[in-house]
């Protein structure tokens, strides 16, 4: 791993980058254009009846029970200043940076946050405007507000939360972690921001909400971006989720990270290989934009996000295969590390590809952990 001066994306900027209006993405536009989340956890419903494997009853229940807690704190603290809950009177007089930087992150991990990083909040991360999938959500704003984060929020604390291994070889099946996950997020978001407001200081906690997370949580150390759109970290590759708190405590940014994979994912296509819903590009990079849902002005691989959501709605859950596929998503054993250390390197890249595929990492597990009989019968009215 190499400590760089600037995000490795920077290099990718071909023209003027602009604000992106949560509007576009592929969850609002799908919220709106055929009603694709109403769907999707209809077709969750019909999967019961069918006792397709890995969507059975006992599979949907853990993954709406894994959600229940990011539905509660979304609706009532996401997306909108923290109000303190005890201390209204006393500020923490004289903060300093380097200390509090330690101390914030000590208290991230605490919480629950597997890995944490502070960035400078870069303006162009933030959305223009809610989206109707966030405002559904949060209810903190109404669909088409204009978002615009307050001057004196210079700094974005960004989490990382770990997703199980096991689980995420479960997809297209069912898979709980990327909803426990949301909950750990959502959990630890608010949690650290009502620890700074309680401090005296001024905090805005969200997950998806606000802005886009993952350059931000590239700015901050944690990873890449790579040509899954995913951010891919050292320990867990793309199988994380992200929480951020965005905040007035004077903090010190930390530097972002190069661990190589621009140069891999330009030789791996596994992701692209594997999508079921061909959302996900082979090839080169292009500076192009697909549709509404991608922004021009860097050389990426975009993604055809409404064709990932067709298939979501097909599939009657959420999709992980590009993480389960990704060669990144190991487990950090002795042997996954001393691998990843050529992989940092773009060492041996094509030879760590074939022998991830012979050796069967990133297959569909569909194996059943109980022997429970998934048969329903029709609750009386």
């Amino acid at each position: 791993m190499k400590i760089v001066n600037e995000p490795t994306y920077t290099k990718h900027i071909t023209g003027e980058l602009k604000r992106f209006d949560d509007r576009n993405t592929g969850f609002s536009r799908g919220a709106v254009e055929g009603d694709k989340y109403t769907l999707m956890h209809d077709n969750s419903v019909l999967n019961i009846e069918k006792q397709a494997t890995g969507k059975t009853i006992l599979d949907h229940a853990t993954w709406v029970a894994g959600r229940t807690v990011d539905y509660v704190v979304r609706r009532n603290l996401l997306g909108r200043d923290i109000v303190p809950i005890y201390n209204r009177k006393y500020r923490l007089k004289h903060p300093d940076s380097a200390t509090m930087t330690k101390i914030i992150k000590e208290k991230a991990r605490w919480i629950g946050a597997d890995k944490v990083g502070v960035a400078k909040l870069n303006p162009l991360w933030i959305y223009t405007h809610w989206g109707i999938q966030n405002v559904t959500y949060s209810r903190a704003a109404e669909a088409g507000d204009p978002i615009e984060i307050p001057s004196e929020y210079k700094t974005v604390i960004v989490m990382i939360h770990e997703m199980g291994y096991s689980a995420i070889q479960q997809s297209p099946g069912v898979e709980p972690e990327t909803d426990i996950g949301y909950a750990k997020a959502s959990w630890s978001a608010s949690s650290l921001a009502t620890f700074i407001a309680e401090l005296g200081f001024r905090a805005i906690p969200a997950v998806n909400e606000l802005g886009i997370s993952i350059p931000m949580a590239v700015d901050a150390g944690l990873g890449e971006m790579g040509r899954s759109g995913q951010l891919i970290t050292r320990d867990y590759g793309p199988r994380v989720r992200i929480s951020k708190v965005f905040t007035d405590l004077p903090l010190i940014p930390d530097s972002p990270i190069d661990i190589g994979v621009q140069k891999f994912c330009e030789k791996c296509a596994l992701c692209a290989k594997y999508c079921p819903g061909r959302a996900l590009m082979t090839g080169e990079r292009t500076d192009s934009a697909w549709d509404a849902s991608n922004s021009p002005g860097m050389l990426k691989w975009p993604i055809k996000a409404m064709k990932c959501f067709d298939f979501w709605v097909k599939n009657g859950t959420h999709c992980s295969v590009c993480i389960r596929v990704c060669p990144w998503n190991k487990r950090s054993n002795l042997l996954h590390k001393m691998v990843r250390a050529f992989a940092e390197r773009n060492v041996l890249t094509n030879l760590i590809i074939q022998a991830d595929q012979l050796l069967g990492y990133g297959k569909q597990v569909e194996e059943c952990s109980n022997k429970q009989d998934p048969s329903v019968t029709v609750i009386d009215p």
